[in-house]
Formats: structure tokens, sequence, C-alpha cells
């Protein structure tokens, strides 16, 4: 039994509260939020709840720390939780910068701690399906990819953190990243980046925001990536992508009945239904799950602190891209 100490009674403090519930190996035994208030609401009957994190690292009783907390914070927190012994969950991006996301690595190396990161995207059955797919070779070679993700500006983040982009990095950084880890994961390293983003400030509360990303892959793959912090307040979140091969084309829309579907050149539609969750467990429990068992197996995590790192490489490298409006190298020939 692993005994868990989560950090942040928020919106992924509480998915993640419900799934270590749903967990046999796991055992959620304390909850931490400066909130005090949001931290006791959430820990229930039988769970302690406390307002400062260092009484979680302190306890010798707590084998894992699940740090939900802001982006700005995980560096601090992660650093923390290793050199007490502890192994570390984190939510993504691993952090705001390599630099931190390094330090956090090594500390967990030293210390001899699994460092785990919530790039959840891979544990969803539509996307993990479409790797399978795409190394079946179903549609050939892929050459051309194109995903969407967004909705709404998420004015729900406490002291409405996400507005500020030292502190969450915007949508490129927050959201687009799913998808940057999702194609690394399928196609391996980024050679350049070019990228796009429309700012408009409509209030103090509100920050609208459209982000478009195009990447180059070392092997000569390129995606074009869109996310959204701008659609009219209520609107749905959604989620698309399409990966165009040599021999075919596979769609995927979170929006139709049918999500996943493959078209391949002898020209025949081949509709494959994917339901939200055919697994046992949501994809985020089943994440946690993944990390519970390399953690009693001592073997390899789902998601590592290295891959959470070169996501997020792609992705400030994207950042800067549409600050500067320059293409970004990251290497290679930097005239290919």
């Amino acid at each position: 039994m692993i005994r868990v100490g989560l950090i942040g009674a928020g919106t992924m403090g509480r998915v993640h509260a419900a799934a270590y519930r749903q967990l046999e190996a796991a055992h959620l035994a304390m909850i931490c939020d400066r909130v005090v208030e949001k931290g006791h609401q959430l820990a229930g009957t039988g769970v302690r709840a406390v307002q400062d994190y260092r009484e979680v690292l302190e306890n010798p009783n707590i084998d894992l720390v699940d740090v939900c907390l802001p982006t700005y914070l995980h560096r601090e927190v992660v650093t923390a939780a290793a050199a007490a012994g502890k192994h570390v969950f984190c939510e993504k991006p691993i952090a705001l910068s390599v630099e931190d996301a390094q330090e956090m690595m090594q500390i967990c190396q030293k210390a001899g701690v699994k460092l785990g990161i919530g790039h959840v995207v891979r544990f969803f059955p539509d996307y993990s399906k479409a790797k399978v797919l795409v190394e079946s070779g179903r549609v050939g070679d892929p050459k051309v990819v194109r995903t969407s993700r967004g909705g709404s500006f998420p004015r729900w983040s406490q002291d409405n953190w996400f507005a500020d982009y030292a502190k969450s990095g915007g949508p490129i950084v927050d959201l687009i990243i799913h998808d940057i880890d999702w194609l690394l994961w399928m196609f391996g390293p980024v050679k350049r980046v070019f990228a796009k983003s429309v700012r408009k400030e409509e209030s103090k509360e509100q920050l609208l925001d459209h982000a478009l990303v195009t990447l180059r892959f070392e092997n000569g793959i390129i995606a074009h990536l869109e996310g959204s912090w701008a659609q009219p307040e209520g609107t749905p979140f959604a989620t698309s992508f399409e990966i165009a091969g040599t021999k075919g084309l596979y769609q995927y829309s979170k929006k139709r009945s049918t999500p996943l579907l493959v078209r391949t050149a002898k020209g025949e539609n081949q509709a494959q239904s994917v339901p939200e969750s055919p697994l046992a467990l949501d994809p985020y429990t089943a994440q946690l799950e993944a990390f519970l068992e390399a953690i009693m197996e001592d073997s390899e995590v789902p998601v590592s602190g290295l891959e959470a790192a070169r996501a997020l490489e792609v992705a400030l490298a994207a950042r800067r891209s549409a600050d500067t409006g320059e293409v970004v190298h990251l290497g290679g020939d930097h005239n290919a």
C-alpha cells in the first residue's frame, strides 16, 4: 500500500483524489491546500487536511507526494519532496523553464526517488489507439498531422493565475503541450518550430488567446497544432486530430458520435468507434495506477521527467516564436 500526500485541492487535485480512492494500491492519507477550507472539503473522512505542504513532507508515513499546484510552484515543491525522500507525481507542464525541469530531475535522481509527470493524453483511448494504428502502418508513412485543443478561457483558476503568463506559460505551454508530448511520443524529436499567437485582454479576469504552432520533426513529418483560450464563455472543451500518411488518413474529433475514423487509400471508410472510456479506469486514474506500479515494481515510470522536459522545450520554443515572429531551431541543419 502506497501512502499518498496530495498537495493542491483545486481542479486537478479533486481529479487525483477521486482516482486514488479507486486504486487498491493507494491510500490517500493527507491533503494540503493553502485555502484550508478547500483541503478539508476534499479530504472528507479519514484523511488529514493541512495548510502547509511541509507537514506532508515531514510525515514519515507518506511514500508519494502528488503535486497538483499551479505550474510556477512545481519546482519548489517537487525538489523539496524529493529531498525529503518521497516519490513524486507532478501535473504537467513539469515546470516553466527547462533549467527548472533539469534541476527537478537531478534532485529526484540523487535522492533515489521516482518522478512522474501527468501528460495524461497518452492514456486517453483515442490517442493511444492512434499510436498503435500508426505503428501498424495502416496509413503508410505519416506526413502531415493536425491537432486542435481548446475552449473558453479558464477563469476558474485560483487568483486567476492562468492569465499571468509568467505563472502559466499561456495556452501554448499549458494547453498545446498536451499534443506536443503526444506527438513526440509517436514521432520523435522536433527540428524546428514556428508559431503565431493572438492575445486580447478582455478584462482583469479574462485574457483571450488563440495560438497556432507548426512543428517540423527530424523525420520530416509536419504538424499543425491549434490551441485556444478564446472561445465564447461556456463553450465545451473540445479536441481533435488528423494524421495523414502515404496510404490514408486517421481522423478523430471529440464532437463526433463516431470519433475515430480511418480512411485508406483504397477509398473505403472504416469507422472505429472508441467510447469515452472503454477501460475499467478513466485516463487520469489509469496514469496514476501506472505510476504506482512503477514504484512498486521499481520499473520505468510511464512519462518521465526527461520526456516532459523535451515537451516543455518545444512548447517554450513555440512561445518564443510567437513572441518574436521568427522560426526557432532545435538542432540539426538550420537551413533544412
